[in-house]
């Protein structure tokens, strides 16, 4: 399921010789949160939106973290998310399956924290991408077919904007609790790959709730922990 989280993974390890390096590895942090996702808008098909073929969903996310300096940090994400469809609303080919709309997604955010302290509240945005499909199971099931072409799968990848606001709450110098909600806005319609104009673009609301691990003292600068 995380096989994807691998390349950031490697990217971070090349490079912590050249952050090290430049005292910048005393910046990083990475987090762990899992999350609930709720479909708000978008239609599926001509009788009904995404919210009502669509359970609740749930996803997983890690994110490594740079702060560029006490108000502001860079945020670089891998999440795996899944949403299980009704089974009133299951197609009758998949009534053996558990089928799901999968997304995971990429992305980049930037955090703005609004006051410092032990309780930080923050506003994110950012975006990224994400290759979703309609699938038999949430890991390693069939893609469906498009709705209106039977010729092509109901998969795409697609840009994904996000915007929200959250907490974070320090329990020891260098480790957090984080609470958050977002918006996202994911360009989901090919009405060319999909043969139909009624899929359209969906928008989603977000909420996480994660722990962060801090490599160094979070507010303070490679001088100021370098004489700790």
């Amino acid at each position: 399921m995380f096989k994807r989280a691998i390349l950031p993974t490697i990217i971070v390890i090349l490079l912590s010789p050249v952050w090290v390096e430049a005292n910048a590895f005393r910046k990083l942090s990475f987090s762990l949160s899992p999350a609930g996702f709720w479909a708000l808008h978008g239609r599926y098909n001509n009788s009904y939106d995404l919210s009502d073929m669509m359970m609740q969903g749930a996803g997983l996310e890690l994110s490594f973290r740079y702060n560029v300096n006490e108000s502001f940090l860079i945020d670089v994400g891998y999440s795996y998310n899944w949403m299980y469809m009704k089974e009133s609303r299951q197609p009758a080919a998949y009534d053996d399956n558990k089928p799901a709309l999968v997304m995971p997604m990429y992305t980049l955010n930037g955090i703005l924290f609004l006051a410092s302290g032990g309780l930080k509240p923050y506003l994110t945005f950012g975006g990224g991408l994400c290759p979703w499909k309609f699938s038999t199971y949430v890991s390693g099931g069939e893609t469906f077919s498009a709705p209106g072409n039977a010729s092509e799968e109901f998969s795409k990848t697609s840009l994904v904007l996000n915007a929200g606001f959250g907490a974070e709450l320090f329990l020891w110098p260098k480790l957090s609790v984080l609470a958050e909600a977002s918006y996202l806005f994911i360009f989901t319609k090919d009405a060319e790959k999909f043969g139909t104009e009624i899929f359209g673009n969906q928008g989603m609301l977000g909420f996480s709730v994660g722990i962060c691990y801090y490599f160094g003292r979070p507010g303070r600068s490679s001088d100021d922990t370098s004489h700790k």
